[in-house]
């Protein structure tokens, strides 16, 4: 079964990308739990909660906001990773990370 994860930027502009089993491979649920903590880290990312707790959903996010609309067309091999293991990470067949109102 082939997963789309789609994502609405703050512009407005909406991508919908299909992800098959070979890109999802990469990664298991808690895996992909692990990479989206290590990227928001790297990324410099700070919590939006005032009380310092970080849920996933935040972490997708901001993670995703943090990225350019050109990297988004074309697909850049980082914005794929990311797509791939938020999609694993939620655990859902599929996902739309919607940064207009800020919502999975």
């Amino acid at each position: 079964m082939d997963h789309e994860v789609s994502v609405v930027l703050k512009n407005g502009e909406r991508y919908d990308i299909p992800l098959g089993a070979d890109d999802l491979a990469a990664f298991d649920a808690a895996g992909a739990r692990h990479w989206i903590a290590e990227a928001f880290q790297a990324a410099g990312l700070e919590t939006p909660n005032p009380m310092g707790k970080l849920l996933l959903v935040d972490q997708i996010l901001l993670l995703a906001q943090n990225f350019k609309p050109a990297d988004y067309k074309p697909l850049s091999p980082e914005v794929h990773r990311f797509l791939c293991a938020a999609l694993l990470a939620m655990g859902r067949p599929s996902l739309t990370i919607d940064l207009v109102t800020n919502k999975l």
